[in-house]
């Protein structure tokens, strides 16, 4: 086996070697010292290049993006990977084992590690695979060409399907037929329309065309978290208004996402400064394609199994919305007021997303009372218990009412309150 390794292995890197050289840009991957620590361990069987760097993380490095995942790809069956690793010290989980990837843990980085691997058959989820020692045979499986760049510890670069080349030219193409690319794994209508959207300089291709539309429907067999979790990755991208740039890709994420009613909001939040920009996260942009008077964003959250956090987010600002509307919502003293009642989080969200709906709103008054939110310190309720204590009340139910009602008016009065007011207030009640 380790002799079969060798050989297959010195083929390939004189083919790769011959055609493609040497690229120092993945000089980033190259200094991860967790990375330096795997390859060391997984190349001790033959001493080198028996795993390799592959897809996200080369594509981003060749184009100056930070990397945020690591994918390798090896010769060694999953067990092997896992013996070897193991006997290092190094965590394993079995992530797919059956599929040929595990997940190697080093100071809490990841690196998910896959054997080559051979489609066998798929249903548009899920497929059968066999392994292999052919790295342009695994490579062929893969989704598109920008994908399915590999890259040694040593920083040479091995492209196969030209993957380098569409970057430059700002070309999304499927490997091989995109017809059998699409019924292999149905998601990627998705993942095309990210990759679009990020690096696409041309239009589409006629055939992409035809082949997304013949199988749109094939979405529907997907799960909802892979849908959600692929959706959550495309409004990362910072010009992801462009999934919605010509009439063919905007009716498709419509058909996908049908509550996606407001997409011209998101150019206008495109068209802002770049520390305005900045501001907006992946779900808030979510909430500005979705959110109106109505309570849609609650099938939304429900269809999608979203976090509890991202309905509240969503609660609060279709509860507020009419008030955006109001001028005097835009004032320091609301806002405090707003910052008390929820957090300075609600609240910035309020003021960004009321960006997206009052085209005519003065945005440099809005970046003011962000930038007055960031810096707002909301002081404490000067009643406390002690306090009652003072003038002799035990708790309960009515103080409790009388307590909302000295709170309300102590907001309303830019957080003072006198202490004659409260002996007053508080004089009055009556204690028994």
């Amino acid at each position: 086996m380790l002799n079969k390794i060798k050989n297959i292995t010195s083929k390939i890197d004189n083919f790769f070697y011959k055609k493609f050289g040497t690229n120092k840009s993945i000089k980033p991957l190259q200094n991860i010292k967790e990375a330096q620590n795997i390859f060391s361990h997984l190349n001790e069987i033959d001493g080198r290049n028996t795993v390799r760097f592959v897809g996200g993380c080369v594509r981003k490095v060749l184009c100056g993006e930070k990397v945020d995942d690591i994918d390798l790809a090896t010769l060694l069956k999953p067990e092997e990977v896992k013996e070897r690793l193991i006997t290092k010290g190094i965590k394993v989980i079995d992530t797919g084992i059956s599929h040929g990837t595990v997940t190697a843990v080093i100071n809490q980085i990841r690196f998910e590690i896959t054997t080559l691997r051979k489609d066998i058959s798929t249903d548009g989820r899920h497929a059968n695979v066999e392994f292999t020692l052919d790295w342009e045979e695994d490579s062929s499986r893969r989704d598109f060409t920008i994908n399915a760049i590999y890259a040694d510890m040593e920083g040479r670069v091995f492209d196969p399907q030209n993957g380098i080349s569409d970057l430059q030219n700002g070309r999304i193409r499927f490997i091989g037929s995109p017809e059998k690319r699409i019924q292999e794994d149905y998601l990627r209508i998705l993942r095309y329309f990210r990759f679009f959207a990020k690096y696409s300089l041309v239009d589409h291709e006629k055939e992409v065309i035809k082949t997304i539309k013949q199988y749109i429907n094939g979405i529907n067999k997907i799960s909802k978290e892979r849908i959600f979790d692929e959706l959550e990755k495309t409004l990362l991208i910072k010009n992801f208004y462009n999934i919605f740039s010509n009439n063919f890709s905007k009716d498709i994420i419509l058909n996908i996402f049908p509550q996606f009613k407001y997409s011209e909001r998101i150019k206008i939040i495109n068209s802002l400064e770049k520390n305005l920009v900045n501001q907006y996260d992946r779900h808030l942009i979510l909430a500005a394609l979705i959110l109106d008077e109505s309570n849609d964003y609650e099938y939304f959250c429900h269809k999608y199994k979203t976090s509890g956090e991202i309905k509240t987010r969503f609660k609060n600002i279709s509860t507020n919305l009419n008030e955006l509307k109001n001028k005097k919502f835009y004032s320091q003293e609301n806002i405090k007021r707003l910052i008390y009642f929820s957090n300075k989080n609600y609240t910035k969200d309020l003021l960004l997303f009321s960006i997206a709906i009052n085209k005519k709103e003065n945005i440099s008054i809005i970046e003011e009372l962000i930038n007055f939110a960031n810096g707002c310190e909301i002081p404490k309720f000067p009643i406390s218990g002690d306090c009652l204590k003072k003038y002799g009340y035990k708790t309960g139910p009515e103080l409790g009412k009388k307590l909302k009602s000295l709170e309300q008016d102590w907001v309303n009065n830019n957080f003072f309150i006198e202490q004659r007011s409260i002996d007053k207030s508080l004089g009055k009640f009556d204690k028994n």
